[in-house]
């Protein structure tokens, strides 16, 4: 075989090698031309390690916002299982296809292997000296303007986003925006605003009926994995399991497991619940609706015999922020004791509101932003294009990137000062009140050239002699433990459990949340089909769409996986000449997207749907 005969791109072998398998069968085949690695047994097994010997760490989950956790296991230095941390008061053993996937996150070989600077449409590898000292420039030419600057970091809990304020109030900057674009903003908001928590505990089995508009607590809305352990437990009772039924325009995996289906219009649920509410008629609530005036009487009737009741709203369509409110106003008349504020889960609490990113995303378009870092955000995918996030970036000087991956925000920035894997950090969360979730390394860093960002910018801040003084810690690490009740004992002694009772320090609270959650801007059109959209079950907003384990995993609904499908009534379908897997093209005002035609009944015969996450 020879040299050039391989395609570019992706090797094979190098992928085996990021496994840690790959040097010797490299070095046997000797097909490449690239240095390889050899496997070398150890002579002084570290940490306690025995060869063939499993290993266990106690941790905590990082491919959502919830914190579960997890147990790691590692055999020969390597991590090569996870499973959830049966201790653990949110997830209770139980862990989600993405969880599981996040080994894949740890090796993926598209993972950057040290610092880059971008010179010209090329990026340029440099050392990690001089890509922090770029970066202390950078800060330092800032100076005056530096209270503009933006920090973009993925939501999280624990003490990260408070080393990042002190950290950003320590260079003259604003707290960092925390941004989770999966979070269910409107539901937030009015959950807020009735049970004084962004995401409570729904107590499925005290429940006599659920009613869910559109909120998929089985797909990844909110908590998905405690709320998927307590609504099995509900279901499985052999006398008294609570009746679900579920109203909107598409049946999801949520809506299959629903003893009923009432599909309405896109829209047409703030009808339905103001109805149930008591606030006008059966008749006008169908015509606004598209369901029969006599399945919405049967429903009223069923809910004032049901109680306690339990109705959930998702917050998305434009009049979302209404549905999820009058949801939770209903549920406050009728559900005494199916809701638990405190037990639910606290790691969804101080979310960046959508409003207050776009007014930076509206800053940086006026040129008003001299520096911009992002962390675990990847807004340039995730933003609906009428935002013209791309457009507003560039009008950034100096824009840094902490990502593990290339991504399409990553691509548009200067610096590049790749964070670890979660699985290789140190941290802590907040998973539910009254409980620290501690996070330590499963095993050292895959590329040793990768640090974590906390140590980057304590780095940063040594480059700085007014700043130095601040920060006496060798790493972050150290500050983590410097903080954590107990200090060093308290952590070690959490550590074989992955727990510790109390709160863990909280970031600086966001400003003030808007009334109402901020909608993306809509788009006037006149067509033949209503539109929606839903967030993958699987790949969520597009974070796992580089996991091989998750594109492999089928869609729970329509069983397809590696591609975008759109989802058309078999009726519909039959009228306009498609047929299965047929590619058909959706446009909107916002603009057109192609994909195989899936033919799927249980979607109203005037609505198309697809999944997001795909399409980068």
């Amino acid at each position: 075989m020879s040299q050039n005969s391989e395609p570019k791109g992706l090797k094979r072998r190098s992928f085996l090698k990021v496994l840690g398998a790959g040097g010797a069968a490299a070095a046997t085949v000797g097909c490449s031309s690239e240095n390889v690695g050899k496997l070398i047994p150890y002579l002084v097994s570290p940490d306690q390690t025995v060869p063939g010997v499993s290993n266990y760490y106690a941790t905590t989950c990082r491919e959502c916002a919830a914190a579960c956790g997890v147990i790691a296991e590692t055999r020969d230095g390597r991590a090569i299982k996870l499973e959830g941390n049966p201790a653990h008061p949110l997830n209770r053993g139980a862990l989600c296809a993405r969880g599981q996937s996040a080994l894949q996150g740890l090796y993926n070989p598209d993972r950057f292997r040290g610092p880059m600077v971008k010179q010209g449409n090329a990026w340029k590898a440099v050392s990690w000296d001089e890509a922090i000292t770029l970066v202390s420039q950078k800060l330092a030419g800032a100076r005056g303007a530096a209270a503009n600057a933006v920090f973009v970091n993925q939501h999280e809990s624990g003490s990260f986003g408070v080393f990042l304020d002190e950290w950003l109030a320590a260079n003259g900057m604003r707290p960092h925006l925390s941004v989770d674009f999966e979070a269910d903003e409107a539901a937030i908001l009015a959950h807020r605003a009735a049970y004084g928590v962004a995401w409570p505990r729904f107590n499925f089995g005290a429940a006599k009926l659920i009613l869910s508009f559109g909120a998929d607590f089985l797909d990844g809305w909110g908590a998905s994995v405690p709320q998927q352990l307590d609504f099995a437990e509900a279901r499985a009772k052999v006398e008294g399991a609570p009746r679900f039924v579920y109203v909107g325009p598409r049946r999801s995996l949520t809506g299959l497991n629903a003893d009923q289906w009432i599909p309405c219009t896109p829209g047409g649920e703030l009808a339905i619940v103001n109805f149930l509410r008591g606030q006008g008629d059966a008749n006008a609530a169908a015509q606004a609706s598209g369901v029969d005036a006599a399945t919405l009487q049967a429903l009223a009737a069923e809910l004032r015999a049901a109680t306690p009741a339990l109705v959930l709203a998702a917050g998305t369509g434009p009049n979302g922020f209404e549905v999820a409110t009058a949801a939770a106003q209903l549920t406050q008349q009728v559900g005494a004791g199916a809701v638990d504020a405190a037990g639910g889960a606290a790691a969804l609490e101080g979310i960046t509101p959508l409003a207050s990113f776009v007014a930076e995303v509206e800053r940086m378009r006026a040129g008003q932003v001299p520096v911009a870092f992002f962390r675990g955000a990847n807004p340039a995918y995730t933003l609906p294009a009428s935002y013209k996030f791309a457009e507003a970036l560039a009008k950034v000087p100096f824009k840094v990137s902490f990502s593990l991956y290339p991504d399409e925000t990553t691509e548009l920035c200067d610096v590049v000062l790749p964070d670890l894997h979660a699985l290789e950090s140190w941290g802590d969360a907040q998973p539910v009140r009254g409980t620290i979730g501690v996070q330590q390394p499963a095993m050292d860093p895959v590329f040793k050239d990768t640090r974590a960002t906390g140590d980057v910018l304590l780095a940063i801040a040594k480059k700085d002699a007014t700043l130095a003084a601040r920060y006496p810690q060798a790493d972050y690490r150290n500050w983590v433990l410097s903080r954590f009740p107990g200090g060093v004992q308290g952590f070690t002694a959490a550590a074989p459990t992955g727990l510790a009772a109390g709160t863990a320090p909280t970031r600086t609270a966001p400003a003030a949340a808007p009334q109402r959650a901020l909608a993306a801007p809509a788009q006037a059109a006149q067509g033949d089909l209503f539109f929606v959209t839903y967030p993958s079950p699987v790949l969520g907003d597009g974070r796992g769409a580089n996991k091989p384990w998750l594109q492999e995993l089928p869609d729970p609904v329509t069983k397809v996986l590696w591609s975008s499908w759109v989802e058309i009534h078999p009726e519909t379908a039959a009228k306009m000449g498609i047929e299965r897997g047929d590619i058909v093209e959706v446009k909107t005002a916002a603009g057109s997207v192609k994909a195989p035609a899936f033919l799927y009944l249980g979607i109203r015969p005037d609505t198309v749907a697809m999944a997001l996450g795909q399409g980068h």
